[in-house]
């Protein structure tokens, strides 16, 4: 094992591992003790919802709660549970547990999954990103179960509590109500709860880290500067203009008002929970929903989405063109040029990406009478973002648009960079010369 892993580039490890997972849940769903009729699931079903939960996506061809059985649900449970930490990272717990040191070659790994800045800080921040995980799960159950327990009694309460609670912290948006958070559109506790759990999901390991150190350290690194305003701006910006598009709906109920706009913006960056129907949903909404998910949380998190890091980046840098400035500065630090390529990088692929998906189930699919492009967008990025949310496509999907949601929820999960630097065995080339530039004109 630690022969192969040496042979492996931490990008295709990071690839295998989750193929591993998905693979091993696969054949899990497909026992027929995992359903509640005792019948076999076909293999591409269970090869969809296997990804959907390892990549913490939440897109289903099956009703969670009425098709898989108490064993069904445990097991994409522990997918999203895995997903969401990283499977290195339960295997480098596993190796502690055992008394082994894990290799520098894992540390590698942890680094290109969560985005550390060097591999000697890894097994460090899986400590903090493992006891933070346990400790927000059991008080997102806790405060869930208030509302659960005397609605669903004690059993089935407890259950739907700790399946919600690593649903939403893992940003997975799997339900067992079989119609999302759609029966708690109107409880103010329950969607704050489920808000306030996405978003510290989403917030990013290492911003978490950095903010429990903050009294020893009170320096906050860029990348955690970035994150926070940028999240900030997403949530506060993205809540108001919720509130501005439904405000002929506000019935003097500010409390509720509130509680589901801003609901509708944190939950796209990327649980995939819904509390409204989006086949009824104004344009303006259907659109601002799409914007959220393309961005996602921040890097390192358990989310997608090109990241707000980067977009907040990419800002930076359109200011800094603005202004005729050679470099992209923010709170006295300049951000590295290659980093800057990397953000147009990331935007480039994920928009081709995006584009080209949708081109092709525009051709393979059969829209709704009364729906537009917007239907097959709105499913494309949903599943490269791991957001999860649909306007309904996806039980109807033929195979092959299957097989395509399929391979953008475990791209949309490991990240196109990794699976370009998996594929891609050439190391980066340096030149030795250059050629004469020629101005081009743009614009």
């Amino acid at each position: 094992m630690e022969n192969l892993l040496n042979r492996l580039k931490p990008a295709q490890i990071i690839a295998m591992s989750f193929l591993i997972i998905i693979l091993v849940g696969t054949i899990s769903l497909m026992l027929p003790i995992s359903t509640k009729s005792g019948e076999s699931t076909s293999l591409l079903d269970a090869i969809f919802t296997a990804t959907s939960a390892t990549c913490v996506t939440g897109l289903t061809t099956l009703p969670t709660a009425y098709h898989w059985s108490f064993f069904g649900q445990v097991m994409i449970l522990l997918m999203n549970e895995i997903g969401g930490l990283g499977f290195m990272t339960v295997v480098v717990i596993l190796l502690t547990i055992t008394g082994q040191n894990p290799s520098l070659k894992y540390s590698m790994v942890i680094k290109e999954s969560y985005n550390f800045a060097n591999s000697g800080q890894a097994f460090k921040l899986i400590n903090y990103i493992i006891k933070m995980m346990a400790v927000i799960q059991i008080i997102g159950a806790i405060l869930l179960g208030f509302s659960f327990v005397p609605m669903f009694g004690w059993e089935k309460g407890i259950w739907y509590s700790i399946f919600h609670s690593v649903s939403a912290v893992s940003n997975a948006g799997f339900d067992l109500f079989g119609n999302s958070l759609m029966d708690f559109a109107n409880d103010p506790y329950i969607l704050i709860v489920m808000s306030l759990l996405i978003l510290s999901g989403g917030f990013g390991f290492i911003i978490w880290m950095d903010l429990l150190n903050y009294r020893n350290n009170p320096r906050l690194s860029l990348h955690t500067r970035i994150a926070l305003v940028m999240t900030a701006l997403l949530v506060v910006g993205g809540t108001l203009l919720f509130m501005l598009i439904d405000a002929g709906n506000y019935d003097g109920n500010i409390l509720e008002y509130f509680s589901q706009n801003f609901f509708l913006a944190v939950s796209p960056r990327t649980a995939g929970f819904n509390i409204y129907d989006y086949n009824k949903m104004p344009y303006a909404s259907v659109l601002l929903t799409m914007i959220l998910m393309f961005i996602g949380g921040t890097s390192g998190s358990t989310s997608g989405g090109i990241k707000t890091t980067t977009f907040g980046v990419l800002l930076l840098n359109i200011r800094s063109i603005l202004r005729r400035e050679d470099v992209t500065t923010y709170h006295y630090r300049t951000i590295p040029r290659h980093t800057v390529r990397q953000v147009y990088e990331v935007m480039f692929l994920y928009m081709t990406v995006t584009l080209v998906s949708s081109f092709v189930l525009l051709m393979t699919e059969k829209l709704p009478i009364y729906n537009g492009i917007e239907y097959i967008f709105f499913e494309v990025i949903a599943a490269i973002s791991t957001a999860g949310f649909s306007m309904g496509m996806t039980p109807d999907l033929s195979v092959f648009g299957k097989i395509l949601i399929i391979i953008l929820m475990f791209v949309g999960r490991i990240g196109l960079f990794t699976i370009i630097y998996s594929i891609n065995h050439s190391d980066k080339k340096e030149s030795y010369f250059k050629y004469p530039e020629e101005q081009v004109i743009i614009g």
